[in-house]
């Protein structure tokens, strides 16, 4: 879960940079979204990625093109947005589970006047 939640932390602060909503989709995809299994992702989003994987496969490259840059230019700028809100939201949602992860396997945090009082009662 860790790399799956940076890849798609990596993919969100692409989609934020510059340039138009097109390029930032192609650029989050190619460099970190392209090979996460969909099995990885949270149920309730899993299915939409898989539709954003088959949108971004969809169009028919021309010699010397890329089947995703191909597919890409043919989204309308709504859909390019609407794909771009979805990385979003999974990056939100695996860092969220990532945290209560963690939050769940951490030892209990003691906080520091409880943990003096209790050592000073053992040294009476």
């Amino acid at each position: 879960m860790p790399e799956l939640c940076a890849r798609l932390e990596a993919a969100a602060l692409s989609l934020t940079g510059p340039g138009h909503i097109k390029e930032r989709l192609f650029d989050a995809y190619c460099r970190y979204l392209h090979g996460i299994d969909q099995s990885d992702l949270p149920a309730e989003l899993a299915a939409e990625f898989g539709d954003m994987i088959q949108a971004l496969h969809r169009a028919t490259a021309l010699p010397g093109d890329d089947v995703v840059k191909a597919s890409v230019r043919k989204l309308s700028n709504d859909q390019a947005c609407h794909y771009a809100e979805l990385v979003i939201r999974l990056y939100g949602m695996t860092a969220g589970m990532s945290h209560h992860v963690a939050a769940r396997n951490a030892r209990p945090v003691v906080p520091l006047a409880m943990y003096m009082a209790s050592e000073a009662s053992s040294n009476s």
